[in-house]
């Protein structure tokens, strides 16, 4: 279920019992997440503000694993939480359970109206689906073992996903093996199952592909179990503040490292999350979680950090809001000058931006305009809901 929390003035503030650095991480997240997905013209978007075509990994490629990763940070608090409370195993699942085909449906929700804003096909996965299996999944590991068997977990899996999509060869999808996109296990597996459905799809190959694809979210439920294990580091008695962060800054270096050699014979590559890529994006997450973890919850250095902050308290909710939102821009059309329609972002992006910025600065200073305008308005919508201790959890 949805749950809305309102806390009085008297109460302590939403963190209380929580990391701070990591709300605000998971904050500095969710707003990298809103500006890579709202420039004001497709056309024109900064290199580091898009995903790389295929393989390589750009500034864009860290949101959505860092995303996982923050989950998977949280869930030893939180299970840890519930256990303190009484919560018994069978309820525990019967709650990841519940969570779990929340976020799907919202997801479900979301490819709705993005399926009425751009699509032929409705498309079933997606951002909050890949979310929700990576909870299921790792949620049920770590409910039954501990960090060691996570890692095991982690092994195991990495290993498999590698062996299968370097030695399991598909049938030749498309004209040619040009195609790389086409032609992997993945993509093969996703056209069978999900046909047209997919986020690419060509007709004439009948193929498609989906960066949040079925098989490929094998490794992504990796990359929320290396969170799990961070959390549980964090959260472990008897250890202090330096060791601590002893802790996420040394093994974000060497799987950093470990990624950039395995990257010469399994390419990191974020539409297929290859397992480099894993390996990577936790690497640069422990280490950005380190800096966090450090600045604000050892040096107390907190007062840039109050817009994440509001960010990171209701992050569901401003992703989901946020979005809906930008479908809804796009959805809503009326008649333009020329008689044509003009859906409502067009014309706000070309009057607000593009009509004064762009003359002075170019097309894709005004297009990320744009977008930092919209992630400062959501900014200031989770303000208010901060400000009257509203926080939406899932």
């Amino acid at each position: 279920m949805i749950m809305m929390r309102v806390m009085s003035d008297r109460q302590t503030t939403p963190t209380t019992g929580r990391l701070a650095s990591l709300d605000v991480f998971r904050g500095i997240t969710i707003a990298g997440m809103l500006l890579v997905n709202n420039p004001g013209d497709w056309g024109h978007v900064f290199a580091p503000l898009r995903h790389a075509k295929w393989d390589g990994c750009t500034a864009t490629d860290f949101v959505f694993p860092f995303f996982l990763f923050i989950m998977g940070v949280a869930m030893p608090f939180s299970f840890s939480k519930h256990f303190e409370r009484g919560a018994t195993p069978g309820g525990m699942i019967a709650s990841i359970l519940r969570r779990t085909v929340v976020l799907f449906a919202l997801g479900l929700f979301l490819n709705s109206l993005g399926f009425m804003a751009f699509s032929e096909y409705f498309r079933p996965m997606g951002v909050l689906q890949r979310i929700a299996l990576c909870y299921l999944a790792a949620g049920l590991i770590i409910m039954w073992t501990g960090p060691r068997g996570q890692a095991i977990w982690c092994v195991v899996m990495l290993a498999g996903y590698w062996a299968l999509m370097t030695f399991v060869h598909p049938p030749i999808i498309g004209e040619s093996t040009a195609h790389p996109e086409w032609n992997n296990l993945a993509s093969w597996l996703d056209t069978r199952l999900l046909g047209p459905h997919n986020y690419q799809f060509d007709k004439n190959l009948g193929v498609g592909h989906d960066p949040e694809g079925l098989l490929s979210t094998l490794p992504a439920v990796v990359t929320a179990l290396s969170g799990c294990l961070a959390g549980a580091w964090l959260r472990s008695r008897g250890r202090g503040d330096y060791e601590k962060a002893a802790g996420l800054f040394v093994p974000g270096y060497f799987l950093v490292v470990a990624a950039l050699w395995w990257d010469y014979s399994c390419p990191m590559n974020k539409n297929l999350w290859t397992s480099s890529y894993v390996l990577f994006t936790s690497g640069w997450a422990l280490l950005s979680l380190g800096v966090c973890y450090w600045v604000i919850d050892i040096k107390r250095v907190t007062a840039w950090a109050a817009p994440f902050t509001v960010f990171g308290t209701n992050a569901i909710a401003a992703y989901v809001c946020a979005s809906a939102a930008a479908y809804a821009t796009v959805i809503i059309k009326f008649t333009g000058p020329e008689g044509k329609p003009v859906a409502l972002k067009t014309w706000l992006y070309t009057t607000l931006f593009k009509s004064w910025l762009a003359p002075l600065c170019g097309d894709y200073v005004s297009s990320a305009a744009y977008g930092l305008s919209y992630v400062a308005v959501w900014c200031a919508i989770m303000w208010l809901l901060h400000r009257k201790r509203i926080f939406i959890k899932v």
